[in-house]
């Protein structure tokens, strides 16, 4: 008896050794994600994309989404707009629309963001969808930790709407959302305005924080 037991228990460490095992090579076999073929957008639009990504965020590695948000509508019942109108009387309101219609679509970024600090890294809309696949808290939790894992020292990771620009090229806006983990993370609205060729954001309003 105590010889059969013996065999059951070597029977059942080896399974728990090879388990374990497989585990971790299903770990380090995550495969390698490439990134969508980027659309066209102007060296101006990137430009305003990295003079915000150098100017507000601190990590010395910034992943961004590839893909933009879409259905990321501004509309004048949103508070932190209404509040923005207030602050800058010049403020185009035409902006508004420009984005909500621009934004039906998405596109793909290339890889034209700029930084003299930073270290930025685009993700695939896929690799986020590979991370990111739990549908429980648990899950979500240990996604994130698998994300920061795979991007030490980054910022988690960013989602930009696209740019709007007046029709005279003088003023801008569009959305920021971030993300560093499970609830927490938030959205921002960024106008900015070209002034003597130079693009200055005015403000920065946060629209929800979690």
């Amino acid at each position: 008896m105590k010889k059969r037991l013996l065999f059951y228990t070597s029977i059942v460490c080896v399974i728990g050794i090879l388990t374990q095992s497989c585990e971790k090579d299903d770990k380090e076999l995550k495969p390698e994600f490439s990134l969508e073929q980027p659309d066209q957008i102007s060296d101006e639009i990137y430009d305003i994309y990295s003079l915000v990504i150098n100017e507000r965020f601190s990590s010395e590695k910034i992943v961004i989404a590839q893909a933009t948000t879409t259905g990321t509508d501004l509309n004048y019942e949103m508070y932190p707009l209404d509040d923005l109108i207030k602050n800058h009387q010049d403020f185009d309101s035409s902006l508004v629309q420009i984005h909500n219609d621009l934004n039906e679509n998405s596109v793909n970024f290339g890889e034209q963001f700029h930084s003299d600090t930073k270290e930025i890294i685009l993700i695939s809309s896929d690799e986020i969808s590979y991370i990111f696949d739990s549908q429980d808290l648990n899950g979500l939790i240990g996604d994130w930790e698998e994300f920061h894992k795979d991007y030490e020292n980054s910022n988690g990771i960013i989602h930009f709407s696209r740019i709007a620009l007046n029709a005279d090229n003088t003023q801008a806006i569009f959305k920021i959302s971030s993300s560093y983990g499970y609830l927490n993370g938030g959205t921002s609205i960024v106008f900015l305005e070209n002034i003597e060729d130079n693009w200055t954001i005015l403000e920065v309003i946060l629209a929800w924080v979690s």
